[in-house]
């Protein structure tokens, strides 16, 4: 072979090898788009990202008590129009995890199914305990403290690269001038309370059918919210709920909101669901407990969902006077 001719089989081929490669990085995109029906303080939401779904609307606003901008994810079915009242969930996230953890897989496949508005909400930063206090009401550190962490062991739902950050801070970060923790969790508790106030002022939500979900220490800060605010909600489920020195308050409110427990039963915490759910019977607290077998920690999240969707679908607040 000629020297010409080598020298020509050699760019050749090594530009054939190096064709997928490009192609590849021409074929990755980032989807982008605005809410048709932007809230005031909102920041114009980025749809999806690399691996996520495009669906998810991934949003911030401004949380004027520090002056940072908090993010909240929000995924509306295409079944919801103007015309008509749609359903809403309000979810929290596990411990270290971000208002995405709920916004996947069949929660998703669920909500478009039942038109729902499905809102993901961050509680300040990834470790607020949205209200809830430290390891639950009666536990250690008193009401406004921090809730237990040891929840978060197992879950799949953990905020890696995600970074807290002030105002302008990227889509997925949180709060972090805040630091005192009876302060954050005070914060994370509101922080839940204004994402639902935009929502609600934003889109034709039917007020009968509010529901509050949430995982680990979501699900107790779940428990905290659901009665606190008992006359929002149409039920609550709460998954592997993380608040093992919870006491039940004898004035709870809870008997105007469906509850529902589950918890997976290969998780190594199930310790602390039992106890919850013995705590309201020993109130006489109406609600339903479950233990889905093959299920741990973490995969409780979205092997829960068909229940958790079924118990939603059975309850609506009655009509107002």
């Amino acid at each position: 072979m000629k020297p010409c001719q080598s020298a020509f089989l050699r760019v050749f081929l090594t530009t054939l090898l190096c064709l997928p490669c490009s192609l590849l990085h021409s074929q990755t995109s980032t989807n982008q788009g605005t809410p048709s029906q932007p809230a005031r303080g909102a920041v114009p939401a980025q749809r999806g990202g690399r691996g996520a779904d495009p669906r998810v609307q991934n949003r911030t606003y401004l949380f004027t008590n520090t002056d940072e901008t908090l993010p909240y994810a929000v995924f509306v079915s295409s079944k919801v129009t103007k015309e008509k009242k749609a359903p809403l969930i309000i979810a929290l996230r596990g411990a270290g995890g971000n208002p995405t953890a709920f916004l996947r897989g069949a929660a998703l496949d669920l909500a478009e199914e039942g038109g729902y508005i499905l809102v993901g909400v961050m509680g300040y930063n990834s470790m607020g305990s949205f209200g809830m206090p430290a390891g639950g009401r009666g536990g250690p550190g008193g009401r406004g403290g921090p809730a237990n962490t040891t929840q978060a062991q197992g879950t799949n739902q953990s905020a890696r690269g995600s970074q807290p950050g002030r105002r302008g801070g990227a889509p997925g970060s949180g709060g972090t001038v805040e630091t005192d923790p009876a302060k954050i969790s005070e914060y994370s508790e509101k922080d839940v309370m204004n994402v639902l106030a935009m929502v609600r002022k934003e889109f034709n939500i039917d007020d009968r059918r509010i529901y509050l979900v949430g995982h680990s220490q979501g699900g107790a800060g779940a428990l905290h919210l659901a009665e606190k605010y008992s006359s929002i909600w149409a039920a609550a489920a709460m998954l592997s709920p993380g608040a093992p020195g919870f006491q039940l308050d004898p004035s709870a409110k809870f008997k105007d909101v469906p509850l529902l427990i589950m918890v997976g039963a290969a998780d190594t915490l199930i310790a602390t669901p039992r106890r919850i759910d013995e705590q309201l019977k020993s109130g006489n607290v109406a609600h339903e407990y479950k233990e889905l077998p093959g299920l741990d920690h973490g995969g409780i999240v979205m092997g829960g969902m068909p229940d958790v969707f079924k118990f939603f679908g059975q309850h609506s607040r009655p009509e107002s006077k």
